[in-house]
């Protein structure tokens, strides 16, 4: 019996140290794979930040720190040389317009799909997510065809009805994806307030203007950063729609491209210049509404 004992505690520590091990293993896996990374999306950050700074007309340098350092050089070049203001103006306005667009189009319908009960409920649900399983990049050529039917290049103001087209296809090919998830943030927020604010003779546009509407503000948000981000980092569809025209109706993403597509005349510090600048507003969006984001993301998927 005082033999059993000791071999008992033996089995038991062996098991607590086994335990420990595995612990610790797939903690240093974990950070392992978080400094890993970390170090993947922070390398390219650091080559473009030091190569905006660096007048060699290099992405890379033999140092860290650029030995032909200079602060202002390439920026004054990016905007002596390139309509850059343009640019940024054509891009921001198509992303803010987008942004207001989207965003008050998927407050809407989120809350029917929520709220209301219909027939054909379930099979517009069904084809919103079969709609996105379509690549957005396959049907290029066929909106291609449409703004060239109906005359949008042939016009006198061929850049403008461009821009128009191009708010169109971002703002509804938005909507799918963040109607459901608008659609679950509502789901997360209990009926009973509904019914009992009908109970005291609300509306249902009170229900949904006074009740509703501020209570899903982390969502809107959420969406609405969304939307505006979309189009600054988009170079597929502006690239397809705005090829053939004059430089300054070119977006941020295409014009700066423009910089790198020749391998001869080729300013890879004026491009980094102009990538660290386009990176300021979503930097500062994301830093501004963190808090919102994981909200109401994490929120919003309480129900679906």
């Amino acid at each position: 019996m005082d033999k059993a004992i000791p071999l008992a505690r033996q089995i038991k520590a062996k098991r607590f140290n086994r335990h420990v091990i595995t612990k610790n293993m797939g903690v240093a896996f974990c950070y392992a794979f978080l400094i890993s990374m970390a170090v993947i999306i922070l390398y390219p950050i650091l080559v473009t930040l030091m190569s905006a700074f660096n007048v060699s007309n290099s992405l890379y340098s033999t140092s860290f720190f650029p030995e032909n350092f200079s602060l202002t050089e390439n920026f004054v070049q990016l905007f002596n040389d390139t309509p850059y203001l343009s640019w940024y103006r054509n891009t921001f306005l198509v992303s803010i317009i987008t942004m207001i667009l989207s965003t008050f189009i998927v407050t809407i319908s989120g809350f029917v799909y929520s709220r209301y009960r219909y027939q054909s409920r379930k099979s517009a649900l069904m084809s919103l997510l079969i709609i996105q399983i379509i690549p957005s990049g396959s049907g290029l050529i066929a909106l291609y065809a449409i703004a060239n039917s109906i005359g949008i290049y042939s016009s006198a103001n061929a850049t403008l009805y461009t821009y128009i087209f191009m708010i169109l296809i971002y703002t509804t090919g938005g909507i799918t994806m963040n109607t459901i998830l608008m659609k679950g943030y509502y789901d997360s927020i209990p009926r009973a307030l509904d019914e009992s604010a009908k109970i005291d003779g609300a509306t249902q546009m009170q229900i949904f203007k006074e009740i509703l509407l501020p209570l899903v503000k982390p969502m809107i948000m959420v969406i609405a950063i969304f939307c505006f981000l979309g189009p600054i980092g988009d170079i597929i569809m502006p690239k397809f729609l705005i090829a053939s025209m004059d430089s300054e109706a070119k977006t941020l993403a295409v014009g700066l491209m423009g910089l790198i597509n020749n391998i001869k005349e080729s300013s890879y510090n004026v491009f980094a210049a102009g990538a660290v600048l386009a990176a300021i507003p979503p930097v500062i969006v994301f830093y501004k509404f963190q808090d919102y984001i994981v909200g109401g993301l994490t929120s919003g998927g309480v129900k679906g």
